[in-house]
């Protein structure tokens, strides 16, 4: 395997695959991946004035998820995570910033495995674009140290390495005048514009996804690999002229659309290009929706919390998988699932192998499908359905252990406050119409003042109450806590936690597109 590193972690009977050997094994593959959007924001997961779109129709024809899990509430750990099927805190994707930003001189480390990595490695090309935010620049200024194309990715369009950011509003509605400082627009491993416009992003973003598209259309012998990772719907908030206006539910519903509307067309072009039989598409969030941006943050559903706390709101999202003639349509499945199952899960799936120097925290559960592609080993090394019932979930706030999803009950170690939507709508933070004044998390720092610790733990059934609103008297559930303890100290006691890569601080890092303008402003209308 080489130096680095869809999904398909479903129970038995819930596919159906009746599909020739030489093209079932090797599908092509597509990740999309929105930016803090809840779970409630879908059409097709329950809202009801966001206007049905592309990506229900995904759901529609193929398997949704209702128990899908991010591995943080946090946009780099969860997307480290992701491609990787490893723990951010074994990855070192934490520390004090919580995120990665500009100022630091690392990113995901050389050394990791992704998943573009492991599907070149049997034969696949792979190509991104769209938010990256694991690492940019290492300690020499413009090195491109921890870019996608240095992380396994053939073909980089035009991409985001950061993120879009409240400072980077172009309409004035929050800031003035958009700011140089992290908001940059890469083509690969070039800056093309700083601070960016919003205007066609996500349009270019799809035409870039066309053309790698196109460019495998006489390429069936070489399948690929995609991952496209929206803009949509981080602040600030932005759409075409086309979509604004055009949702009943406002603004936010305008961004839904328009990022619907780019996953509409990219399917469209698979189908026109007679590749819709053998791809295999998934659609998910990197994390919950920012409850505190009122109408501007995303709708979690019956969900407690959101972005940046460890409640299910921050960590449960849509999940949605479609393979046309591989996947029965219109089956809801309340599997618990990882993002991280994805990497094990479709690595073994193509043929690969799984690195076995390192741990990876995601699941292979390719012995759950009715495929005739598993080895005896693979069967051996794949979860029994009677082990998927106790499953645990850790979920870690930088390197503090803050929850465990085990089996149907979610145990809190440590919780930080949140409120509800009428709560922060009842704030001066949120005025008429809930417009939010300013960009803030009611409680951010894992470590700080406002995190309450519990002895005995919380419990919470989220079967029976997925809002986390009744806790469980621990009294009543000794057993439950006897065996998670040892599940707890097992795991802890083969936890080797990475150097803490948010804790470092470089300016040098700092990405500029031209370094004799003291502004850094390139190509900005």
């Amino acid at each position: 395997m080489a130096s680095k590193n869809t999904f398909v972690a479903i129970m038995i009977g819930i596919l159906h695959i009746a599909v020739p050997a030489t093209t079932a094994n090797q599908p092509n593959i597509v990740i999309f991946l929105a930016d803090d959007m809840g779970y409630g924001d879908l059409s097709s997961y329950g809202h009801p004035t966001q206007e049905w779109g592309p990506i229900d129709d995904l759901a529609r024809e193929g398997l949704r998820f209702t128990s899908m899990y991010t591995a943080s509430s946090l946009c780099s750990p969860s997307r480290a995570a992701l491609l990787t099927g490893r723990l951010p805190v074994r990855i070192g994707m934490y520390g004090y910033q919580m995120n990665l930003t500009p100022l630091s001189p690392k990113g995901l480390p050389d050394e990791e495995i992704t998943l573009a990595e492991a599907l070149k490695d049997v034969g696949y090309s792979t190509g991104m674009v769209g938010k990256w935010h694991l690492g940019i620049n290492g300690w020499i200024p413009m090195d491109g140290k921890y870019l996608p194309y240095r992380n396994g990715f053939d073909y980089v369009g035009t991409n985001l390495p950061y993120t879009n950011l409240w400072s980077c509003d172009e309409s004035q509605t929050h800031v003035d005048k958009p700011q140089s400082f992290g908001c940059y627009l890469y083509r690969n491993a070039t800056i093309i514009q700083q601070p960016f416009s919003h205007e066609n992003l996500t349009r270019t973003l799809v035409e870039d996804a066309k053309t790698f598209i196109r460019q495998h259309q006489t390429q069936i012998e070489k399948p690929f690999f995609f991952y496209m990772s929206f803009a949509h719907v981080h602040v600030s908030l932005f759409s075409s002229k086309e979509f604004d206006g055009s949702s009943k539910r406002g603004m936010y519903g305008d961004n839904i659309r328009e990022m619907s509307w780019g996953v509409g067309e990219v399917m469209s072009e698979i189908k026109r290009l007679g590749m819709d039989d053998n791809t295999l598409v998934l659609f998910s969030s990197d994390n919950g929706g920012h409850s505190e941006l009122c109408n501007e943050g995303g709708d979690n559903g019956i969900f407690r919390g959101g972005k940046a706390n460890y409640f299910e709101g921050g960590l449960r999202v849509p999940g949605i998988m479609r393979w046309p003639g591989h996947i029965s349509p219109g089956i809801v499945s309340s599997t618990v699932i990882s993002q991280m199952d994805l990497f094990p899960t479709l690595v073994t799936m193509v043929g690969g192998e799984v690195p076995i120097d390192r741990k990876i925290d995601g699941l292979n559960m390719l012995s759950h499908l009715p495929l005739n592609i598993s080895s005896a080993d693979d069967m051996e090394t794949t979860p029994k359905p009677t082990e998927l019932d106790i499953r645990p979930l850790f979920f870690y706030c930088n390197d503090n252990l803050f929850a465990v999803r085990y089996g149907a009950f979610k145990i809190h170690y440590r919780t930080m406050p949140v409120k509800s939507r009428l709560e922060y709508g009842q704030t001066d933070t949120c005025l008429e119409a809930g417009f939010p004044t300013q960009n803030y998390f009611n409680c951010l720092w894992c470590g700080s003042f406002c995190v309450d610790k519990h002895d005995p733990p919380l419990i919470y059934n989220v079967e029976a109450d997925p809002g986390e609103t009744y806790p469980l008297n621990p009294k009543l559930y000794g057993d439950l806590l006897a065996n998670l303890s040892d599940v707890v100290n097992e795991h802890k006691a083969g936890l080797e936690p990475g150097e803490p890569i948010f804790s470092s601080f470089a300016p040098s890092s700092i990405p500029c597109c031209n370094p004799n303008n003291p502004g850094c402003s390139c190509n900005y209308p």
